[in-house]
């Protein structure tokens, strides 16, 4: 028997969460189906900067939890922690693939915190 994914919301209540949510399983989808274009458009700006929309490999994985503060979001999925920020047109991914070093800051195969 398998367990449900704990979903984690803070500040903005659950509807930001659901939105931060689907966007996240959206662009993991994108990303393992090879839909690079889709999964770019996913980005933020800065985070776009900083990679090859064509050759985009993150870790997916299944939401385990979701935490929002504000226009900030923090998911972490089975196999990876991704960062989102909303932005005039929605909530984007900021940082994926990102692995904690403690005390300091995540660092992100894409993007940032």
């Amino acid at each position: 028997m398998s367990l449900p994914a704990v979903l984690v919301l803070a500040g903005c209540g659950s509807g930001s969460g659901d939105v931060v949510e689907r966007v996240t399983e959206e662009f993991t989808a994108a990303v393992a189906s090879g839909d690079s274009v889709r999964a770019c458009e996913l980005l933020t700006d800065r985070a776009r900067e900083d990679v090859e929309c064509s050759s985009l490999d993150v870790p997916g994985g299944t939401v385990e939890s979701v935490e929002v503060w504000g226009d900030a979001a923090q998911v972490r999925t089975s196999d990876d922690v991704l960062f989102l920020r909303e932005l005039s047109s929605g909530w984007r991914v900021a940082g994926a693939g990102c692995e904690s070093r403690g005390e300091r800051p995540y660092t992100c195969e894409v993007g940032g915190p």
